[in-house]
C-alpha cells in the first residue's frame, strides 16, 4: 500500500528555528498545511503526523491514517455477550469496570463482539481533559462516549474517530454546534475537519482569523480581467489560514450592485476596484455623482463614454440616466433583430459594435432621494419655487434608476448603485434594492437596520469579528453577499505610496493605462447646458438663482426680445397658448424675469411636475 505520508523540512519555514513544545510554532505548522491544502487538494485532511526528536522535520498525514501510538494504554476485559448487548447494559458495565480500583484512570471506548457469546471490552487511559473533551463532542454527535475514541495529536488538539454504525456525520447537521464545543474545549480561534466517510474528526488549535492591515492587489491580477471576475477585495481566511479566497463580483449573474455604508469607510475603494476591473475588462464607464463628491472619480474620468458624466449637478444625473434608457432602448432593438434573451447571447462581433456599460451612482441620496418642500411658504416664496424644482428633478432620477434596474441586466449594461442607507428616504426604494442581487455593505460596525435593508439575509450573515476590530485591522472591511458565493466578510484591496504621494486611486490608473490607454481626457463625458435641457426638459425651468448681476440687455439675445406685452411672440400674438403648452410657456417666461400677469410663480414652479409627469411621474 502506498504510503501517504509527506515529509516537510522545517528549517525552510522555521529558518530560527522549530520546537515542537511551543504551541505558537505548532499552530505555525499548522497554518502551513492548510494554506498548502487550499491551493493543493493532494494536501486536504493533512495533519501533522510526527515531529522528530530533533526538530528538523515533520511528517505529515491524511486524518484517518493512526499514529503509531495509538494504541498506547490500551487494556481490553473480555465478558459475556449479555454485559454488552444493548445501551443499558453497556452503561451497567462501563459504570462497574470504571470503577474498580485496578481500572483507575481508564475509561471504556469500545464494545466488541468477538463471538456468539463473548464481547471484548477496550478500556483507554484518559486524563481529566480528554474525559471531559470525549463528553462533550459525545452529546453533540448524539451518542454514548464509548461510541467514539479521542487521542491528543502532536499540535495537542485532539483527533476523535466515530464508531462505525453508531453515528454518520452531516456537516448541516452538526457543524454548528461541532464547531461551538471546539471552543469550549479549546478557545475561540479553534477549528475543526470532519471526514464522514471515515467518520473521524480532528481538532485544531488556532487563532482567531484575521487580516492583514492593508491588503495590495495580488500582483497577478492586474492584467488579469474579465467581466465574470470584478475583483474587489479578500475574504476573511478560513480557521486555521492566514490568506483568504479573492473575492469578486459576477457581471453576468450579478449585473446590479449595490455598495452601501457611511461616508470615510471604504465605499470609494470598493468602487473604484470594481471600475478598474470592468475598464480593464473592456467596459465604457457611466458615473453619477454628487458634484461636491465627483471628485472620487476623477482618476477614471479619461475613460468615461460620451455624455456618461452625470456629475456636474442633480440636472446632469437626471440627463445621463436618460441618455442610459436611450441606450437600454437602442441595445433592446439589437437584440430582438438577433432573436437572443440578452445582450450576452449576442453574436461576438456585435457585442463588439454594442460594449458592456458599467453605471455607477454614486451619493443618491444627494440627488435621486425624495424632496420635501418646506410647508408654510407663501406661492412666491423663492426658497418653494426651488424646492418645487428640485423635487421634480429628483423625482426623474428617483424614477429613471428604477427603470435602469429594470430594463438595463437585458442590455448589456451594468449598474452599481451606492448609498450611505439603501433606503426609499435615500432614493433606493424595495423595488431597486430587488434588482441589485449583488450586496456589498461596507464598515466594521454597521447598525441592525442598515444590515436589514442591505443584506438579503442579515440574521445568518457573518458579522465582523470583535478580535479584527480590536487589532486595528477593521478598516475596508464590511461583509459581502455576491451571486452564488456564500456571504462573508471581506476586505477590500488597498495601497498607497506615501515616498511618491501616490494615493489608491493614483496607482489603479497607472495601472489602467497599461493595460488599456485611456480614450479620452479629463473632461470626457461632459454635457452641455443645451445638451441638458434637450434630455430632461424640465431642467429648463430652473430658477434663477442670483449669480448674475443685470447687464446692459439692449441687444444680448435675452429671451425676452420679440415678446409682447403679455409675455408672448409678438408674431403669435393671435393665437393663444392653451393646456400644457401655455403653462410651459409662461414658465420660461417667468424664470426669464418676464412678468406673466396669468401665470402665477408657484404655477410656473408646479409646471415643472406636470412636465415630469408627462414622462411618467
Amino acid at each position: 500500500m502506498t504510503d501517504r505520508r509527506k515529509k516537510i523540512p522545517l528549517k525552510k519555514f522555521f529558518p530560527n528555528g522549530f520546537d515542537k513544545t511551543n504551541p505558537d510554532d505548532m499552530i505555525k505548522l499548522t497554518v502551513l498545511i492548510q494554506e498548502k491544502a487550499a491551493k493543493n487538494p493532494e494536501y486536504e485532511g493533512y495533519s501533522v503526523f510526527s515531529v522528530d526528536s530533533d526538530n528538523q522535520y515533520a511528517i505529515i498525514a491524511p486524518m484517518d491514517m493512526d499514529s503509531d501510538d495509538i494504541n498506547d494504554g490500551i487494556k481490553a476485559v473480555k465478558l459475556n455477550i449479555s454485559e454488552c448487548a444493548d445501551t443499558a447494559s453497556q452503561k451497567k458495565t462501563v459504570f462497574n469496570l470504571e470503577n474498580q480500583p485496578q481500572y483507575q484512570g481508564y475509561s471504556v471506548v469500545d464494545f466488541v463482539r468477538v463471538g456468539s457469546a463473548e464481547c471484548l471490552v477496550i478500556l483507554q487511559q484518559l486524563d481529566e481533559k480528554a474525559t471531559a473533551a470525549r463528553r462533550i463532542f459525545a452529546d453533540v454527535l448524539n451518542v454514548q462516549p464509548w461510541n467514539i475514541r479521542i487521542n491528543r495529536t502532536p499540535e495537542n488538539g485532539w483527533k476523535i474517530r466515530i464508531k462505525e454504525g453508531s453515528v454518520t456525520y452531516q456537516a448541516s447537521k452538526y457543524d454548528k454546534k461541532m464547531q461551538e464545543a471546539v471552543e469550549v474545549v479549546g478557545k475561540k480561534g479553534w477549528f475543526f475537519k470532519a471526514d464522514p466517510e471515515t467518520g473521524v474528526i480532528m481538532v485544531y488549535p488556532g487563532v482567531p482569523p484575521t487580516f492583514p492591515e492593508k491588503i495590495p492587489m495580488p500582483s497577478g491580477l492586474w492584467q488579469k480581467a474579465d467581466l465574470r471576475h470584478a475583483y474587489f477585495g479578500m475574504k476573511l481566511p478560513d480557521k486555521g489560514r492566514e490568506t483568504g479566497d479573492l473575492l469578486f463580483n459576477d457581471w453576468k449573474n450579478g449585473p446590479g450592485v449595490l455598495v452601501a455604508g457611511a461616508s470615510n469607510g471604504g465605499k470609494s475603494v470598493i468602487i473604484n476596484n470594481l471600475i478598474y476591473f470592468a475598464l480593464a475588462a473592456g467596459c465604457q464607464l457611466i458615473i453619477c455623482d454628487d458634484e461636491d463628491k465627483a471628485a472620487d472619480f476623477k482618476w477614471c474620468r479619461p475613460w468615461v463614454m460620451d455624455k456618461g458624466w452625470g456629475c456636474d449637478g442633480m440636472e446632469y444625473c437626471s440627463a445621463t440616466l436618460e441618455h442610459v434608457l436611450d441606450l437600454c432602448k437602442q441595445r433592446a432593438d439589437v437584440i430582438k433583430r438577433y432573436d437572443k434573451m440578452n445582450w450576452w447571447g449576442l453574436p461576438d462581433e456585435v457585442k463588439k459594435e454594442n460594449p458592456p456599460i458599467l453605471l455607477v451612482c454614486d451619493e443618491i441620496a444627494q440627488w435621486a432621494a425624495p424632496f420635501t418642500v418646506p410647508a408654510g411658504l407663501s406661492k412666491d416664496n423663492p426658497t418653494r419655487i426651488s424646492g418645487e424644482y428640485e423635487k421634480g428633478i429628483r423625482a426623474i432620477s428617483f424614477l429613471a434608476l428604477k427603470r435602469i434596474s429594470q430594463k438595463a441586466r437585458f442590455a448589456g449594461i451594468f449598474f452599481l448603485y451606492a448609498t450611505q442607507s439603501a433606503t426609499a428616504p435615500n432614493g433606493l426604494d424595495p423595488s431597486v434594492r430587488l434588482n441589485l442581487a449583488s450586496k456589498i455593505l461596507v464598515g466594521a460596525k454597521v447598525q441592525d437596520s442598515v444590515r436589514d435593508n442591505v443584506l438579503n439575509d442579515a440574521k445568518n450573515a457573518p458579522k465582523v469579528e470583535e478580535n479584527i476590530i480590536k487589532e486595528g485591522r477593521s478598516i475596508g472591511t464590511g461583509v459581502a453577499e455576491l451571486v452564488g458565493q456564500e456571504a462573508c466578510v471581506y476586505k477590500g484591496f488597498y495601497d498607497e505610496d506615501k515616498k511618491k504621494g501616490l494615493e489608491w486611486a493614483d496607482i489603479l490608473r497607472a495601472h489602467l493605462e497599461q493595460v488599456r490607454p485611456a480614450p479620452g481626457d479629463e473632461n470626457s463625458g461632459h454635457w452641455s447646458w443645451e445638451e441638458v435641457v434637450n434630455a430632461v426638459p424640465a431642467a429648463g425651468e430652473k430658477p434663477d438663482d442670483g449669480m448674475f448681476d443685470s447687464v446692459d440687455d439692449s441687444d444680448d439675445g435675452f429671451p425676452t426680445d420679440g415678446f409682447g406685452e403679455d409675455g408672448r411672440d409678438v408674431a403669435d400674438r393671435d393665437k393663444p397658448l392653451k393646456g400644457a403648452a401655455a403653462a410651459a410657456h409662461a414658465s420660461k417666461l417667468y424664470a426669464a424675469g418676464v412678468d406673466v400677469p396669468h401665470m402665477s410663480a408657484i404655477d410656473a414652479a408646479m409646471n415643472i411636475g406636470r412636465l415630469s409627469a408627462e414622462k411618467g411621474l
